[in-house]
């Protein structure tokens, strides 16, 4: 399976599965058949535009059918945080390569390069997706996205987070100094390498929470250090509530 591997702000990698192409494909078919059903109901209905003989009441009909189309994954894409109906159900999205969340700009490039591979030249998307790889098709070579496939929610367990022990003792204060942000960072690291077990993730995050928190412990385990920290940010933020 090809992963996306994108550096965080705290310089650790992340690795996200990029969607394949039975994912990208399905998604398409649903969204294409949402269309089609939208077409047929709207048909139902085709006398309220007029009479079917007149070229006003025709071109009414046609804007109202098409143009909901034509802006379908523009606005879903936009709106719905990268996904179609289709992406929804096979649970994948729309991201920027850096890992940020695209722009409308990005969600137009998108949107335009579309135009021309799915309407003007036919099977050009899957040309382009054989060829350039990283998941993408031309629209996203272009826009600089791609499309992720979407972990479920990470538990508390399998980020390996254990309640703490009324009878806890921290171990290094300077955990305090982390923000929420850099801590689900490191849950994040611990939940990947458990899951995939590709441990180099951990050797990066080790080394860049030592860094941050001025810590020169080389003889812990990668595992235990990063779990330590994460259980001592929980220390003191709920001794921190407490005292409020």
């Amino acid at each position: 399976m090809e992963n996306l591997r994108i550096q965080t702000t705290q310089n650790v990698g992340i690795d996200h599965e990029l969607a394949t192409l039975g994912d990208r494909s399905l998604a398409w078919l649903i969204d294409k058949l949402i269309s089609i059903a939208w077409i047929i109901i709207l048909w139902q209905f085709r006398d309220v535009f007029g009479p079917t003989h007149e070229i006003e009441s025709n071109i009414l009909f046609m804007v109202i059918a098409l143009l909901p189309i034509g802006l379908y994954h523009l606005l879903f894409e936009l709106f719905a945080n990268g996904q179609s109906i289709g992406k929804m159900v096979l649970r994948i999205k729309v991201i920027r390569t850096d890992g940020a969340q695209p722009t409308v700009g990005n969600y137009l490039i998108r949107w335009l390069v579309r135009i021309i591979e799915f309407l003007l030249f036919n099977g050009l998307a899957l040309l382009a997706f054989l060829i350039i790889g990283k998941g993408q098709r031309l629209g996203d070579l272009f826009a600089g996205t791609t499309v992720i496939r979407i972990r479920r929610r990470v538990t508390l367990e399998e980020t390996a987070y254990k309640q703490l022990d009324p009878s806890y003792i921290p171990t290094y204060p300077q955990a305090s100094n982390l923000t929420y942000r850099d801590v689900e960072t490191i849950k994040e690291s611990l939940f990947f390498a458990e899951k995939s077990k590709n441990y180099l993730v951990l050797a990066e995050a080790f080394v860049k929470v030592q860094e941050v928190l001025s810590i020169d412990n080389k003889s812990i385990p990668h595992r235990d250090f990063l779990q330590t920290i994460v259980n001592d940010f929980n220390y003191y933020k709920l001794a921190e509530y407490y005292n409020e």
